[in-house]
């Protein structure tokens, strides 16, 4: 990673393109973070967090989604105390939380390229990397999926973070040792898999990376190679087993996941093409994009390979081995190949996309392939900055009006998005209900918000029931019982 860097000069170089890499990340992350609704997942994490104590969180994050610890929601029904429910304030949580990942992401890219100790660098070679893990910083700061996570108020940005600090203390303890670096490998992978289980995919990855410096170690033992690291790669496994050992209580919450499964809570997942690994990195990133990511990491792997192979082995793993695990799983088990699931590969992608761009010879080349990455990032990020509709604030403030007493509204599926979005000052005298009914018809609301993801058979029996259109909102449509003065719904 040699580069002609003014000699003491590369400290502010590269600190100046970390201090652009967190000013515009922090911008993207924060801009216009209220401006559209709550998603479905968004609105049960706040129904998860909403609770009056600790306890209360616990009990409903335990009905809501069993199976993992609720660090997340703990710490956004703190963060909600202090700032409030509204969505700005509900996604500032992640939001900081991604911002702070890009200093994490500087930090990862001096890790991987440090294959020595900075006594044995001099200054021309630390230049050079800690500029590529500036450059690493910034692509991350305005690739789309790391933004994307980071304007959620749900728990993926938090455990990104956590992936990022387990993977520095694998790092550290391979190239160092020592009892520290060990213990936050330890503390950090078990809170990783705590907050989310897909991050046991980053695992799987480090584990067959844990293997291929074992026999790679003793082969080059057994030919005298004074370049052995003295970290030994079973004492980092087992570091990853004893943060899996601190996690067996909550192992036995995986059962919740299977009744999942069984109750149909995961049928939205389609089941994945034989190119759909491959797509879902070009749809996390974008059609423009994609190429010169793909180019970039490809040349940017060749190069890694060539001066540091055990780490370049590592970012190949942690990029291929979760799509291909969730692209059999899917067919296996049940479909579960999405993006967010495999967020935490794309940082791999962004650091080897950053080793390929500097590897070009030339610097207006650097410059230009930069700018490109940069720009084409943050213009397909810009299109989800715009401002959103309020289909569901609308329709529960009309649905409000026709609720008559008991002030009840009912909802048909997303519930708990009809229930986030009831004026805050009217939610504890106004009861949303949820349809079909599971009580008497006496108990039966008089209007109903129905939304978009009722399957055809559900709407055919609640128009019946409800066969009046008071209100549509796009595709959100609020119906009721029949009362002078209102249009009757066509029976369509």
């Amino acid at each position: 990673m040699k580069r002609n860097f003014v000699p003491g000069g590369w400290r502010e170089q590269a600190g100046a393109v970390l201090l652009i890499a967190v000013a515009v990340g922090t911008i993207l992350r924060f801009f216009r973070l209220g401006a559209r609704e709550l998603s479905i997942d968004e609105s049960v994490s706040w129904a998860e967090s909403a609770g009056r104590s600790v306890t209360d969180v616990l009990r409903i994050q335990h009905q809501l989604d069993s199976g993992k610890f609720p660090i997340y929601e703990v710490a956004q029904h703190g963060w909600m105390r202090f700032f409030g429910e509204s969505e700005a304030a509900m996604r500032s949580l992640p939001a900081l939380i991604g911002s702070l990942s890009i200093v994490l992401v500087f930090i990862l890219g001096v890790e991987v390229l440090l294959a020595v100790t900075p006594t044995r660098s001099d200054d021309r070679d630390k230049g050079g990397i800690y500029m590529v893990s500036a450059l690493c910083a910034l692509i991350f700061a305005v690739g789309l999926p790391s933004v994307e996570i980071a304007r959620q108020a749900r728990m993926y940005s938090m455990m990104q973070a956590w992936i990022l600090a387990q993977v520095i203390f694998l790092l550290r303890a391979r190239r160092l040792g020592g009892l520290a670096n060990y213990a936050g490998l330890i503390i950090f992978s078990a809170i990783a898999v705590a907050t989310n289980f897909t991050a046991v995919l980053v695992m799987a990855a480090e584990a067959l990376w844990l293997i291929y410096l074992y026999l790679t170690d003793a082969d080059a033992a057994g030919r005298g190679d004074e370049g052995v690291r003295s970290a030994a790669p079973w004492l980092m496994g087992a570091a990853l087993v004893a943060a899996m050992v601190l996690l067996l209580p909550f192992f036995a919450g995986l059962r919740y996941g299977v009744e999942g499964v069984k109750r149909g809570d995961y049928d939205w997942i389609k089941p994945p093409g034989p190119w759909e690994p491959l797509a879902t990195f070009e749809s996390g990133l974008g059609s423009w994009p994609f190429p010169l990511f793909a180019l970039f990491a490809i040349v940017g792997g060749i190069r890694l390979w060539r001066s540091h192979r055990d780490e370049a082995v590592l970012l190949i793993l942690w990029i291929g081995l979760p799509p291909i695990v969730l692209f059999a799983g899917s067919y296996l088990v049940i479909p579960m190949l999405i993006t967010r699931y495999l967020i935490s590969s794309f940082v791999p992608l962004f650091i080897l996309t950053a080793i390929g761009i500097e590897s070009l010879t030339s610097r207006n080349y650097r410059a230009a392939a930069i700018v490109a990455i940069v720009s084409l990032s943050i213009l397909r990020v810009s299109s989800d900055l715009r401002p959103g509709d309020h289909r569901y604030r609308d329709a529960c403030a009309i649905a409000l009006t026709k609720a008559g007493s008991p002030r009840r509204v009912g909802a048909c599926h997303e519930y708990y998005r009809v229930s986030y979005y009831m004026p805050a000052a009217q939610r504890d005298s106004v009861q949303a209900v949820r349809i079909p009914l599971q009580g008497t018809e006496s108990e039966a609301p008089r209007v109903v918000i129905v939304s978009p993801t009722v399957t055809p058979a559900q709407a055919a029996e609640i128009r019946r029931e409800y066969p009046v259109v008071v209100a549509r909102f796009k595709d959100v449509i609020v119906l009721s019982r029949p009362e002078a003065g209102v249009r009757i719904a066509p029976a369509s």
